[in-house]
């Protein structure tokens, strides 16, 4: 494993977050740096007009991560709009313009679950067509997680540009909460550099050039259209590159914003991942604390033991790549889906592997899921290639699952846990002195937490039911009462936490570490 290098220089949060955006590319289905190109583009044109310093810095920060909520309405798209293809659903939406049912149907209607078999996509079809407050409801919840993300890493102002991500400069957007210039100057650039980017990438200049034209003066501020297709050669010039890495990097306004809090950056890309599917709320931080827990057993290194912690926090990245219909099928998978979903822990490392910052735990993370004699995947390595220390995140991963819900299996009681790792160690997989370890900490009652909340007991038991995908029927059947004063309750929740969506709900209940007594 690498060391991280003493005289580095500071890591910059632009090499972070731009990083950790590739997992974002991922999730929408994307090509890749397609977030590190809108933000170039936004910098690019909010020059152009003159506009002030801080919106400059706004676009570059808020176009970086126009997409990084793109997937907290992933578990409600994968089960009822997509077949189980959330990726192919977003991916079919992005070319289209939003509350515009003939530009939905003209882009994005022929490829909603185009892979699913036929009475599978004219089921996912009829329930999009048959759904018209999805939209905003899609809109909440990543409008949600980008303000959640932003809050969390300390960039001061990007809340409230992610915050109408989705408005249109017509004020029909699908929640209709500003219009024109009410609209940030920032947001409305992103719109345009957004559907600029989009287009001239992948269907070409002309292309891009009339569907500009088209949205001008509807979703698109016809001020800033203008001058973005008078100018469109040196806005988007390379662009085309193999990379766009470095471009990106000099496009962040000086002062450049170093990483002051790198945990807290890692944690919160960690509870992006997490909040695509209802069965991992929460999995990626506590897979972190427990390796870092184990090692201290193990007597590591304390550096080895903050590597184990942020790689954990990171470690399914990757995961984005994957359908949630795959995390979230009940049955087994088929050989050729478990094939596509091994393939997330070296998406996983390949992400990390782009920011230097991030190479001291870019390979522990992508060893997750390693396993004694080549038993694992992705590299297949044999015990005597995995390190000591690497061999505790596969543990303590392992472990967490065990302890939760899946879609195919109860959550295993403590004995049945315990004798599902020794089994593994039976048979080479994992490491008996780090399965020992964990063991001793999973096996000991866990210290009760006190935490302050703004939600009453009741409350709590209603938001953990529904941040799990359970509706106002089903908690109001689990703790009875009518479902009418489940939605009351949840109401109220909602009003106290500021969410608007089960995403924006679970991901503060994560972030405050509220998921589990």
């Amino acid at each position: 494993m690498q060391a991280p290098d003493d005289q580095a220089p500071p890591p910059r949060l632009a090499e972070l977050v731009g990083a950790l955006s590739l997992a974002t590319d991922l999730a929408d289905g994307f090509a890749a740096e397609k977030c590190l190109r809108t933000a170039i583009v936004a910098v690019r044109l909010a020059q152009l007009v003159k506009a002030g310093p801080e919106v400059v810095r706004l676009c570059f920060w808020a176009g970086v991560l126009r997409f990084v909520g793109c997937t907290a309405f992933a578990h409600e798209e994968g089960r009822t709009f997509a077949a189980g293809d959330d990726i192919g659903l977003r991916q079919a939406l992005a070319f289209a313009e939003p509350s515009n049912f003939t530009s939905f149907a003209r882009h994005a209607l022929p490829r909603v679950a185009r892979t699913a078999p036929l009475p599978q996509r004219l089921e996912a079809v009829g329930r999009l067509l048959g759904s018209p407050s999805a939209p905003a409801a899609h809109s909440r919840a990543q409008c949600d997680a980008g303000k959640s993300f932003a809050r969390a890493v300390g960039l001061a102002g990007v809340e409230g540009v992610l915050a109408v991500r989705d408005e249109r400069f017509d004020g029909r957007g699908p929640l209709r909460r500003a219009k024109g210039e009410q609209l940030p100057l920032a947001a409305r650039v992103i719109d345009v550099a957004d559907v600029a980017e989009l287009y001239a990438w992948t269907l070409g200049e002309d292309a891009m050039r009339g569907e500009l034209a088209r949205r001008s003066g509807a979703q698109l501020d016809p001020g800033l259209v203008e001058p973005f297709l008078a100018h469109a050669a040196s806005l988007l010039e390379g662009l085309r590159a193999p990379s766009c890495w470095e471009t990106y990097l000099a496009a962040e306004p000086s002062p450049w914003q170093p990483v002051e809090q790198g945990a807290a950056v890692l944690q919160a890309f960690g509870r992006i991942a997490d909040v695509g599917s209802v069965f991992t709320l929460g999995h990626s931080q506590r897979v972190g604390a427990l390796a870092r827990q184990a090692g201290a057993l193990l007597k590591l290194p304390a550096p080895q033991l903050e590597r184990l912690e942020l790689a954990g926090a990171v470690h399914d990245l990757g995961r984005l790549a994957v359908p949630v219909g795959l995390w979230e099928k009940p049955g087994a998978l088929t050989p050729f889906e478990r094939e596509r979903m091994q393939t997330h822990s070296q998406q996983t490392e390949t992400i990390l592997r782009v920011a230097p910052a991030l190479h001291p735990i870019a390979e522990l993370a992508g060893a997750t899921h390693e396993r004694g004699g080549g038993k694992g995947y992705h590299r297949r390595l044999p015990w005597e290639a995995i390190p000591r220390v690497a061999r505790v995140l596969p543990v303590a991963d392992a472990a967490v699952a065990m302890d939760s819900e899946r879609p195919h299996r109860p959550r295993l009681e403590s004995e049945a846990l315990q004798l599902e790792l020794l089994l593994e160690v039976k048979l080479g997989k994992l490491d008996r002195e780090v399965v020992d370890a964990v063991l001793e900490i999973v096996g000991k009652p866990r210290p009760r937490k006190e935490r302050t909340s703004p939600l009453s007991p009741r409350e709590l038991e209603v938001a953990r039911l529904v941040a799990v995908g359970r509706t106002n029927k089903e908690v109001g059947a689990l703790l009875a009462m009518s479902p009418r004063t489940a939605q009351k309750h949840l109401l109220g929740i909602y009003d106290k936490l500021g969410v608007e969506s089960r995403a924006g709900l679970a991901l503060t209940l994560m972030e405050q570490g509220l998921l589990e007594d």
